[in-house]
Order: C-alpha cells, then structure tokens, then sequence
C-alpha cells in the first residue's frame, strides 16, 4: 500500500481545501506549535476510523461557519488516494449549513470509497474498502502519536495480536486445539476399553490412580505456577516503571540534597548579614567613626567646662572663707573688756547652772547663791546666756548650712572629665582603629551578600531544575519519586525470590510431568486381549505424537517470529544510530503473554533506562522491523505516519535522523517541527534550507494564515505550502 494524496476540506483549521502529495520515501510536514500538526494527524484518525459515525460540528472550520450566511451549506471531508493492488480512493465527509437561528447542524453523513480501473470509477463502500486494504490491527502499527505511542508492546495482549496477525500462527491453534481434544477423547476410551480386560483391570486402576494424582500435582504446580508468573510480571512491572524513572529518582535526590545544602549555606549567610546595627553603633561606638572630630572636640569642651567648674569652685570657696572670718571677728569683739577670756559658753553646762539656781549655791566657788542676791542673778543671767548661744548656734548653723551647700550638686562635669580621660590613651587609638574594623566588617558582609546572591541562585537553579523534572515526569509525584528510589532496592530483592520459586516450580512441573510420562508410557505398554483395543492404542498414541508436534511447532514459530523481529529491528537500529552508541535490541517474552523491548550492551548488560533518543530510535527499529515483515510475510507493503517522534532529539540527533529516513525505502510522513530555526530579523522561527536542502524527500510548510486575532478561533487558518 502506497499513499498518493491526502485533501483536507473544513476540518477544524484546515479550511478549505487543501491537497498534499506524498512520495514514496519521505514526507516531512513542518510546522511549529500551534500550527495544525496535530489536527492533520487527527483528520487521518478520523478517516480511519470504522467504528462510527462521527459528524461532530467540533471538527467544522470556525472560519468557514463564521463567514456563511444563512441556509449556506457546506462540506467536512477527508479523502485519501493509494496504491493497493490497483488505485484506490476512500472518502469520509458530512454536510454543514446554518439555520435560521444562526446555529450550525450537521447532515448526511457518508463514507465511500472507489476502485479505478483506467478510467472507470466503481464506488465502494467505504469501511470494506478501508479494512480490505489497510485493516485495523496493520493500522495499530502503522500510527503514531509522539514518542509515549511508539511501544508497541505497551499491554499484555499486543504479542499475541502481533504474531497471529503476521506469524501464521493461527493455523497452529486450531491444529493444537483439535489434537488435543481427539487425543483426549482417544486417552479416555482406551483405558475405558482396558478397564474391561479383567486381566489388566488391576493394574489399569493402579495407574489410572497414579495419573490422576500426577495430573493432580501437575495442576496444582501449574496454578502456583501461575500466581507465580502473575507475581513476577507484576515486580517486572513495577521495577520497569522505576527503572524507567530511576533516573529521575536518583535526579530528585540530589536536586534535593542541593537545595538543602544552598538552604543551609543561605541561612548561614544570613547570620553574618543580619547585623544589629543600633548596638554596633552605640556598644561598639560605630557612631563615633561618622565623625572624626567629635573626640578631640569632646576632649576641649569637657577640660573648658573643668577649667571653668574649678575656678567658679575657687571663687566660693574665698565667699565661704571670707564669711567665717568675719564671725570669727565678731567673736574676738565680744571678748571681756578686761581683756579677760570668758568661760566657754558651754561652761558649766546646762544641767548643772539649772541645779545651782535651784540649789541657791554656787557650786564652782562653792558660795551661797540666795534668790534675789546677785550671785543668783548673775547664774540666771548666765543660764538665759548659754540658752540664747544655743539658739543662735542653732540659727548659725542653719544659715551656715545653707552658705556651704555645694555649687554643683551633680557630678556631670566630674563624669564627663572621667569618660575624656577614659576615651584618651589605649581607647582612643581604639577609636582611630574604627575606621578599619568598620571598613573590613562591611566588606565582609557584602563579601557574604554577595555569595548569598550566589547561593539564591543556584537554589533557584535547583527548584527550577526540581520543577521541570516533577513536569517531566506527570505521573510521579515527588513523594512517589522518593518512595521508589527507597523502594526499588527491596522490589528488586522481591523480584529476585519470585524468580528463584518460579524457577523451582518449573522444576517441580518437570519432574511431574516426566513422571506422567512415563506412567502414560507404561499404559501404553500395557498388551490388551483385545485386538480392537490394541487399535485403540495405537490411535491414541499417534494422536498424543501429531498434539505434541503441533505445540511444539506453534512454540518455535513464535520464537522464530521474535528472532526474526529481533533481527530486523537490530538492522534498522544500526542505520537509525549510526556512528553512534546503540547496543542491541532484545525482545523478551514475559509471564503473561506479552513481550518487552529492551536495549542491551554487547556484553549481556541491561541498559535499564536508555535516553530518550536511543528509546525512541530503538521502538521505531522495532517498527520499520515489523512493517518490513508485514512485507514479507503479506507481499505488501505499509507507510508509517510520525507525529512529533523527535521531542527527545538534539538537532545533532535531529540532522542525522532525518538522513537516515531519508535513504531509507520506506514511505514515511512525519509531522514534525524540527528543521525550523529562529530567525532574529524577522523574530520568527524559520525554515532552516541549509538542512532541508540535505534531504531529497518531500517537505511541506504549513503555519497559521498572519493577521489572526489571538483570541477569536474563527480567525484561525492552516495554510499550507509544498516547498520541495
């Protein structure tokens, strides 16, 4: 089957009609997102499928329904030329028209198909058609959409629908099925005959019971076994699924480990920063390094002061000096006239002039002292004397209390002379010593910001880089990314004893199954007095040989099937890496029917989880194989359609890819933005010709018609141009 045109009329972007003619190699169909692609992919889905009728107005170009008027009509259709045994051509269209009301329905719905023989046309219904030429199952392996779809064998039943379809295998089954039943039935009426001989009957009975509790052992191995082979295709599975994302596990870990590594260094930055500022400049006496002079300043205002405390201190001291020498005037006036010095006031004392009044004697000279007499007048007098002294000290002392209280009562100035003396000397070298601790504190700290800057960044980095990996990875949340990585150590120990107790009930199948052999043997031995049983025998016997043959035979076309699939992928695997690492491709059968693609190193090594390129180039090998077998084994041949196969690709990748398929003889179309390149006049990405003009296939251009509004659909249109 060989693709010639594919028209696209009204289907979504696609307005109007629009024809491409596809070679026989190569048809590369570039655009960038957005541009239609995709939607070109799709309307061949839609051509292709058989299983409805799909009229949905969702597949209608907006445009066209924006511009029709009322009672306009038009058509949805893709249609498809080829090469099968013959020119063909399918067809699957519906009709549109706008209502009155303005809403748009859809009608008459149609799939038809042609033969042209010269010049005639004969119609064909077209899902006959379709199915007769390019069936389902062939079209399974003939459609891709990105990279996640090139697997093949991404479910248990892909294997077995690969090789009936393109193996012959389903004769095989029938063949096996059949002798199976007639040599049941044939097992089943030789030893009833042989029950019959009573010669044999007890030996006949003792073997039958042997068998039946062989063949009990063989079904129970063979259900344990199951479970088994359930219980290791599930830990395949699983392990697959982490060796498929180990690298992303072991990816998280260390993003993660780096971000709390930068989380720490950042919040040790933060300590040498974070400085207190206020302390440092009043503790630390930070403030005095803003100015220079205020110290020697400080030093000349605080000895002015002293200077001035002392000489006004100096001045009250004479005022207080000059005071007391003028009561010590006062009392050398008040001396006896005689010149005679006087008692002291205090002489005799209180108590004792009261008692001599009272007693009416002098006790100094010891002479009587009568009330009235002169002596007794003069010791009264003398008494009010020392009283009216007492009161005038009293006063004296008030006043001079308040003569010698203290000029300066505080000791501000004697404080301020204190921290000049104590900001002199070791201090204030101190002082001068600021200007190159401050200086080397702040280069320090913006030292440290600057590597805090540093460490945002690369913690940025990191999250970004954790970000991405999360997004690559839609279907793994990071706590299922940790789980694995922790996980996948004792799945893979658990992998390892299902393996081993599989290995050991194979054994175990062995030996019963050897055991039921040779008691099949011996009743087959076993000489019957009847000569119609002996045929009997012989029947059954050569049916259990033809049902032996048979299994045998489907089990080594199914092996043959895989080795040849191996073969043929390995061949395209070379020419799709060359000069390149590619290691091998093998396909393993697994414990539930299906079969898995691995890439191994020449040396038996399992690659667990190749990059995205070599797991891309290794399905699509796979796939060229297969379509190459289809060849051989159908005498037909089928194209292969790509949309976005290359995400994973480098443009290194990307140039030696496209060579590669372009020499290749085999009719691909691949949907694809690869080969175009930004262009910093026009600020578009552009077709890049010094690639393009490499490749000898066919190429289309298609982008979106400029002048479109970023917001209405209906202003969205495919436009499409062959450039080669």
């Amino acid at each position: 089957m060989k693709l010639n045109k594919i028209i696209i009329k009204n289907f979504r972007s696609y307005y109007g009609e629009n024809c491409f003619e596809l070679s026989d190699g190569l048809t590369l169909v570039i655009g960038d997102n957005g541009d239609g692609k995709t939607t070109f992919f799709e309307a061949l889905e839609w051509l292709f499928d058989t299983s409805k009728d799909n009229k949905s107005e969702s597949n209608i170009s907006e445009m066209r329904k924006a511009e029709m008027g009322i009672g306009d009509s038009d058509e949805v259709s893709v249609t498809m030329t080829f090469d099968h045994r013959g020119e063909k051509e399918i067809c699957k269209k519906f009709i549109f028209e706008k209502d009155t009301n303005g809403s748009v329905r859809t009608r008459d719905f149609s799939f038809v198909g042609y033969e042209i023989v010269g010049a005639e046309r004969y119609k064909r219904d077209g899902k006959i058609l379709l199915e007769s030429c390019f069936d389902t199952v062939i079209r399974r392996y003939c459609l891709f959409k990105g990279e996640r779809e090139l697997n093949v064998f991404d479910n248990n039943t892909a294997l077995k629908t690969l090789v009936d379809t393109f193996s012959g295998i389903k004769q095989f089954d029938n063949l096996v099925e059949l002798t199976t039943y007639f040599e049941q039935q044939s097992d089943n009426l030789v030893i009833k005959e042989l029950k019959k001989d009573k010669k044999q009957e007890e030996v006949i009975k003792r073997l039958e019971y042997e068998l039946s509790k062989v063949q009990s052992d063989i079904s129970d191995v063979r259900h344990d076994i199951s479970i088994k082979e359930k219980a290791v295709s599930d830990y395949e599975t699983r392990l697959r699924v982490l060796e498929e994302n180990q690298d992303a596990c072991e990816k998280l870990q260390d993003i993660n480990a780096r971000i709390e590594q930068k989380k720490i260094e950042q919040r040790r930055l933060m300590g040498y920063i974070n400085l207190d500022y206020n302390a440092m400049l009043l503790d630390d006496m930070w403030i005095l390094r803003a100015f220079p002079s205020i110290l020697s300043e400080y030093q000349k205002k605080v000895s002015s002061l002293s200077r001035e405390k002392r000489k006004l201190q100096k001045a009250e001291d004479e005022r207080i000096a000059i005071e007391k020498g003028k009561q010590e005037a006062i009392k050398e006036i008040q001396k006896l006239a005689n010149d005679a010095t006087p008692l002291p006031w205090n002489l005799p004392d209180k108590e004792t002039m009261q008692e001599m009044i009272d007693d009416e004697i002098c006790k100094v000279c010891g002479r009587p002292a009568e009330k009235g007499s002169d002596a007794y007048n003069f010791m009264v007098n003398k008494l009010n004397e020392y009283l009216d002294h007492i009161r005038k000290e009293s006063e004296s002392a008030q006043q001079q209390e308040a003569l010698v209280k203290p000029l300066f009562e505080n000791t501000y100035i004697n404080e301020l002379h204190t921290r000049s003396i104590q900001l002199s000397g070791d201090t204030e070298q101190e002082l001068m010593g600021l200007a190159t601790a401050i200086a080397d504190r702040l280069s320090f700290v913006q030292s440290r910001k600057q590597d805090l800057e540093r460490v945002n960044k690369d913690l940025t980095e990191a999250e970004d880089a954790k970000m991405q990996l999360l997004i690559q990875t839609p279907d793994l949340t990071e706590e299922m990314l940790i789980k694995n990585f922790k996980d996948f150590k004792g799945l893979s120990d658990s992998s390892k004893r299902a393996s081993l107790d599989l290995q050991e009930l194979n054994h175990e199948l062995e030996v019963l199954e050897a055991q039921k052999q040779e008691l099949k043997e011996r009743q087959n031995q076993i000489v019957p007095s009847n000569g119609i049983v002996r045929v009997y025998q012989k029947v059954h016997i050569t049916l259990e040989r033809i049902m032996k043959a048979f299994e045998a035979a489907k089990n080594r076309n199914v092996e043959e099937f895989i080795q040849t699939l191996e073969e043929q992928a390995n061949i395209y695997l070379k020419k799709l890496n060359a000069d390149d690492f590619r290691g091998v491709i093998k396909i393993k059968r697994t414990a539930d029917g299906s079969a898995r693609i691995n890439l191994y190193s020449s040396n038996d090594t399992l690659i667990a989880n190749p990059g995205g390129a070599k797991k891309t180039t290794m399905y699509m090998s796979v796939l060229f194989a297969i379509s190459k077998i289809t060849t051989l084994k159908r005498d037909e041949d089928y194209p292969l359609i790509f949309d976005a196969p290359t995400s994973s690709f480098g443009e290194f990748k990307e140039d030696i890819f496209y060579n590669i398929i372009d020499n290749i003889d085999k009719q691909c179309v691949i949907f694809t933005k690869d080969l175009l390149r930004y262009d910093r006049d026009t600020e578009k990405r552009e077709l890049d010709f010094d690639k393009i003009n490499q490749l000898s296939c066919s190429v289309y251009r298609i982008q979106k018609a400029p002048g479109y509004d970023e917001e209405d659909l209906s202003t969205i249109r495919t436009i499409t141009e062959r450039i080669k």
